[in-house]
C-alpha cells in the first residue's frame, strides 16, 4: 500500500475537481487494503471515501479530512482477474473496460454493453451502473463485502439478492460502511459469431459516447439519475405528451434528464469554469478552472427549474462530498 498526504484530489479525480485529501492510500490488490483498513484504525480515522476513477464524484475544493481510499489498479489483469469457466471474478480497482476486454479475448460475451463507462468495479457494483437498458446486477452473480464497522475486518461473501440492486444504488451506497473488494459475474460461452458481434457492440458504444457525450471535457458523467418514478414521469408527459412514445420505445420507460434539461432552455448555461453541456445536457462540463460551487451552483439551477415546472425534485446521480 503507498501512503500520500494532502494530495489534490482535482489530480486525480475525473471532474478535475477537489481540495486534498488527508491521507490518500492507493489501493491495488486485497492486500492493500487490509493494509489501508489497519492504518485507518489505527489512526483512528473516522471520515473515509472510497474511490476508484472518481468518476461520480463532486468533492469539495475544501479536501477531504479523512483517507480516501484510492482504487488505483497497476497490476495486470490476469492479477486481478480469475475465471472459473463461464464465471470471472475481478477486484475492486480493475477498471470495467479491461474486464470488458478480458471476457472477449476468454470468449465470453454479456459485458460488451458496457463499452466506454468509466468505472472500476468496485463503482460500478456499489452503483449498479448501466446503459443502453443494461444494468450490471444482471450479469452479478455476488461480491466480496469489507465492513468498516466491523472489528474483526471479515471479507464476507453475498450474492447478488443481498445486494439490493436499484436504480444505480445497491446497498454499498445505502451503507456507508461497506466497501466493495472484488465481484463475480456470470458470462456466456460465445462461438466466433457471437464474440465478433459483442466486439462490435463494444466498440459501438465507445464510438456512441464519443459522438454523443462530452468526453472531451472533465465531466463526472449523467449529473442527475434518469426519472423512473411513475407519479413523476406522469407529471412531465402531462406537460410534454408529445415524449409519450420516446419514454417507451427509446429511453427504456424512464424519461432521460438530458432532454428534459435541454428542453427547459439550460444548456449552454454557465458559471465561472463549469458549463451545462450543449451537446449533453445531463453533463455539467468543467471547460477549465471549475470550481466545485461553479458545479454545485449549476446543480441547484437545474433543480430548481425542474422543480419550478413539474413540481418535484430530480435525483442527483452524482455524488456529492462537502
Amino acid at each position: 500500500m503507498e501512503i500520500k498526504y494532502n494530495i489534490p484530489l482535482s489530480k486525480i479525480s475525473y471532474y478535475k475537481i477537489g481540495g486534498p485529501a488527508k491521507y490518500l492510500l492507493k489501493i491495488n490488490n486485497k492486500k492493500d487494503l487490509i493494509e489501508a483498513i489497519t492504518f485507518i484504525k489505527s489512526n483512528k480515522i473516522s471520515k473515509i471515501l472510497p474511490m476508484g476513477l472518481g468518476a461520480k464524484l463532486l468533492i469539495s475544493d475544501n479536501g477531504f479530512d479523512g483517507a480516501v481510499l484510492w482504487f488505483n489498479s497497476s497490476s495486470k489483469n490476469d492479477e486481478l482477474i480469475t475465471k472459473d469457466e463461464n464465471r470471472l471474478t475481478a477486484f475492486a480497482s480493475v477498471e470495467l473496460d479491461n474486464l470488458i476486454n478480458f471476457s472477449l479475448q476468454h470468449q465470453l460475451t454479456g459485458l460488451e454493453w458496457a463499452g466506454g463507462l468509466p468505472s472500476t468495479i468496485g463503482a460500478a457494483i456499489r452503483g449498479n451502473i448501466g446503459c443502453f437498458g443494461h444494468d450490471i446486477k444482471d450479469i452479478c452473480l455476488s461480491a466480496e463485502i469489507l465492513d468498516l464497522a466491523d472489528p474483526e475486518l471479515n471479507i464476507k461473501i453475498i450474492k447478488k439478492e443481498v445486494l439490493e440492486f436499484g436504480y444505480r444504488t445497491s446497498i454499498i451506497k445505502q451503507i456507508k460502511t461497506l466497501i466493495v473488494v472484488s465481484a463475480s459475474f456470470s458470462l456466456v460461452q460465445s462461438g466466433l459469431k457471437d464474440l465478433m458481434d459483442a466486439r462490435s457492440t463494444y466498440e459501438r458504444n465507445i464510438q456512441y459516447r464519443n459522438d454523443n457525450h462530452p468526453i472531451e471535457y472533465p465531466s463526472c458523467g449523467s449529473v442527475f439519475k434518469n426519472i423512473i418514478e411513475k407519479n413523476e414521469m406522469e407529471k412531465i408527459i402531462k406537460i410534454w405528451p408529445d415524449i409519450q412514445e420516446t419514454v417507451l420505445n427509446k429511453w427504456h420507460n424512464k424519461v432521460a434528464m438530458g432532454y428534459v434539461i435541454g428542453r427547459l432552455g439550460l444548456g449552454g448555461r454557465s458559471q465561472g469554469g463549469a458549463e451545462i453541456s450543449l451537446k449533453h445536457s445531463n453533463y455539467i462540463i468543467n471547460k477549465g478552472g471549475a470550481t466545485f460551487h461553479d458545479v454545485h451552483s449549476l446543480i441547484e439551477l437545474i433543480q430548481k427549474k425542474v422543480i419550478e415546472i413539474f413540481g418535484f425534485t430530480p435525483d442527483p446521480e452524482v455524488q456529492i462530498i462537502y
